[in-house]
């Protein structure tokens, strides 16, 4: 049994790695402030937004202001558009939508993104980041 305490350790460490993707969600008016880990060099990093609306009525699309805060305070903007379905209800809505794919950071560490809307409607819960991380190196796709 001694001998298997190094090697049951070993296999551990070796076998721990983080998740391939992580998901946040900030509730409530604005604007949502998001940290994302972009350190790893080896990686290209996807993302994609989402939100919940409870309204009867709700517009087909919402118009989302981004900005993107570098490690070096470099902050980077762009407006988007985040379509809105049907939902599971009458009463609650969902947008999920891509937004980058394949994104390579400029400088590597950590980002805050900012979401804010403008415009937001009746009933909107908050807004939520998928990060999605693919190393470089993966041979199986």
């Amino acid at each position: 049994m001694k001998n298997l305490l190094p090697f049951l350790v070993l296999l551990l460490a070796f076998s721990c790695h983080r998740p391939a993707s992580t998901e946040q969600f900030v509730r409530g008016s604005g604007p949502y402030t998001f940290a994302v880990d972009m350190s790893d060099s080896t990686c290209t990093y996807d993302f994609d937004l989402y939100t919940r609306i409870d309204a009867r009525e709700y517009p087909a699309r919402m118009q989302l202001d981004m900005a993107w805060k570098a490690p070096n305070d470099s902050v980077f903007t762009e407006t988007v558009y985040l379509p809105v379905d049907g939902g599971s209800s009458f009463f609650s809505h969902e947008a999920y939508a891509p937004y980058r794919a394949e994104v390579v950071p400029a400088w590597h560490g950590a980002w805050t993104v900012t979401v804010s809307v403008p415009n937001p409607p009746e009933g909107l819960r908050g807004m939520g980041l998928v990060t999605r991380y693919q190393s470089l190196w993966d041979t199986e796709n």
